[in-house]
């Protein structure tokens, strides 16, 4: 992943802003946002956290409510994206902005600090196993040894038939969309699961939605 990717990437995603939320409302049933809140409830006592790809910051509004004292760190590519998440917080939780560090940058430009919570929905599934394994290495690094690693994305049935076969045909569309508008190179999921696990990372908590296409997880390191 080249900070030329990024930019071109971050570039695209400016390009859906306007419509970003809406899309993903209807062709997902509201289930894309339900699903980033499954383990909400266990995100009330962090003192930092790290938010990657957080879009127009719906799940970052949700993680102010929820806990009042945590200070996060929120990076995106998008720079439409950013700004659409500070207007959100300013007219949705004023009093919290002061907890909030907005930062445009592809994540492997980011200066890693050491946190509580790393969050991570719909956006390991923006890059290949390559680059995947860079940040599961990087997450490893800088996440407290209590912490949480928060990860929602969509997901491949293990059990094969219909379902599965449908929902790799629905990732290819929906890859190709993304191609067009944003200018995503990833034409695949990657392998998220076995990648953390490889880094020392067992799911302690998991839930599905849509029969199984979308998954939220909570990880934490095993020592």
């Amino acid at each position: 992943m080249t900070n030329n990717t990024t930019n071109a990437l971050g570039k695209g995603f400016d390009r859906i802003t306007a419509v970003y939320d809406i899309v993903v409302s209807i062709c997902s049933f509201n289930r894309i946002n339900k699903s980033q809140l499954a383990f909400l409830s266990h995100l009330s006592t962090q003192k930092t956290g790290l938010i990657l790809g957080g879009g127009t910051g719906y799940f970052l509004q949700k993680v102010l409510d929820q806990n009042k004292e945590i200070h996060i760190t929120y990076v995106d590519a998008s720079a439409k994206m950013i700004e659409l998440a500070k207007k959100r917080i300013k007219e949705k939780r004023p009093n919290s902005l002061h907890r909030v560090t907005f930062t445009c940058l592809g994540a492997e430009d980011l200066e890693w600090q050491t946190y509580d919570l790393i969050v991570c929905n719909y956006f390991l599934d923006l890059f290949d196993n390559t680059f995947v394994q860079i940040l599961a290495g990087k997450f490893k690094q800088n996440l407290n040894t209590k912490g949480l690693l928060y990860v929602t994305d969509f997901n491949i049935s293990e059990t094969n038939g219909f379902m599965k076969w449908s929902t790799q045909m629905g990732l290819k569309v929906l890859y190709l969309l993304f191609r067009l508008t944003t200018q995503l190179q990833t034409k695949q999921l990657p392998e998220t699961e076995m990648i953390l696990k490889e880094q020392c990372f067992t799911s302690t908590h998991s839930k599905y939605y849509l029969n199984g296409i979308l998954a939220c997880r909570l990880y934490k390191i095993v020592p």
